[in-house]
């Protein structure tokens, strides 16, 4: 049993000419994608991309100390050591990256990110970041619980369509964790020129959709494209309306951490799948997703803005920032002066949460006996 590393030593000397673009490779570009490449990737597809050891290289003399980069609490830095890995591989040295966009925009609520890799004249990947370290970005996730359509998926689908509409080859698409929600979004509802030219999409431990989304004809059209591969403990991929056949892979890690891709174990060319997630996995899917279910959409958004209001009331814009010593517990002890009608729903709906999850908890000690 390996991982990604193992991968790269053994497969890494083989080109995508040699051996086509698999599951592995797709997980590899969705976390490469989370690393900034400002001012090193092309901005826009008509300039010419850059091999991936180039931009490597210029990333890592605009960051002698590696350690000191920081991608926040919850991106893991074992990204930066994976880039620096793949470099200098035969397979992946000479990737081409380009069209680079990172947008996040507090009006809106948004946090975007993709770029574009080139993995041979006639094959495109599209690899759309996941949640950051901004607290909008997660503001975002928390949205899609009462909205059908989030701006992220809007501009990963005007992404999609702007980046594939010249290219006269094969083209795929993936991300992980959120950025496996926007490759299926943007591909399900990419223009019908750009989707005749999909061949896949990947949605690494990416959440699901609003109910509804799974019966639209334009879904049912692309799913055998579509492949989701989730953790046995998946938390992120289990959340929101989803497709019961997906594909379950080991994991080194356990519990919520099982998240991070750089934990999922490898054999050859492929990931050591399993029968099914976790008991504690389907546990938590059902109890989220029921208490989900049991608030109206203008419920969740009260909850969503109440709660977004606490986390941001000392004036935090990250994760960081609400876990660093400076700030450490200022957020809770200014959310006590928060609005009495603020603090009621949110007290109110997590109770909710709490009755879900004990019926569930003793649903399994009775069956158990």
């Amino acid at each position: 049993m390996g991982n990604l590393y193992d991968y790269l030593k053994w497969r890494g000397d083989l080109s995508f000419s040699e051996a086509p673009i698999n599951d592995v490779d797709s997980l590899i570009f969705s976390l490469i994608s989370y690393l900034d490449l400002k001012d090193i990737v092309p901005a826009t597809v008509q300039e010419n991309g850059i091999p991936l050891k180039t931009a490597a290289n210029a990333f890592f003399a605009k960051h002698p100390n590696s350690k000191k980069v920081s991608l926040g609490v919850i991106v893991p830095k074992g990204i930066i050591t994976l880039f620096r890995a793949v470099k200098d591989t035969r397979r992946f040295r000479n990737v081409e990256i380009l069209a680079y966009v990172n947008e996040i925009d507090l009006k809106k609520q948004m946090q975007f990110s993709a770029m574009t890799f080139i993995l041979q004249k006639d094959s495109m990947l599209v690899a759309y970041r996941g949640t950051d370290d901004t607290l909008v970005g997660w503001k975002e996730n928390f949205n899609m619980s009462f909205l059908n359509v989030v701006p992220s998926q809007i501009h990963a689908t005007t992404y999609l369509n702007r980046v594939a509409k010249d290219f006269s080859g094969e083209v795929r698409v993936t991300g992980h964790s959120k950025g496996g929600n926007l490759a299926v979004y943007a591909a399900v509802h990419a223009d019908v020129a750009v989707k005749r030219k999909l061949k896949k999409i990947w949605s690494n431990d990416g959440p699901g959709f609003r109910r509804g989304f799974l019966n639209n004809p334009a879904y049912i059209q692309m799913r055998p494209l579509i492949k989701t591969l989730v953790p046995q403990a998946s938390l992120v991929g289990m959340l929101l309306e989803h497709e019961d056949d997906y594909t379950v892979v080991k994991s080194r890690q356990t519990g919520v951490l099982q998240h991070d891709g750089l934990s999922w174990s490898v054999m050859g060319g492929s990931f050591i799948c399993l029968k099914a997630t976790s008991h504690g996995s389907q546990r938590t899917d059902h109890t989220i997703n029921d208490w989900i279910k049991q608030m109206s959409p203008a419920q969740r958004e009260q909850f969503v803005e109440a709660l977004y209001q606490v986390i941001c009331s000392d004036n935090a814009t990250t994760l960081t920032d609400l876990v660093s010593l400076k700030n450490k517990n200022k957020w809770l002890q200014k959310s006590a002066m928060l609005d009495p009608h603020v603090k009621k729903t949110i007290i109110k709906t997590l109770s909710v949460l709490f009755e879900t999850n004990k019926k569930y908890i003793m649903d399994d000690i009775f069956s158990k006996k």
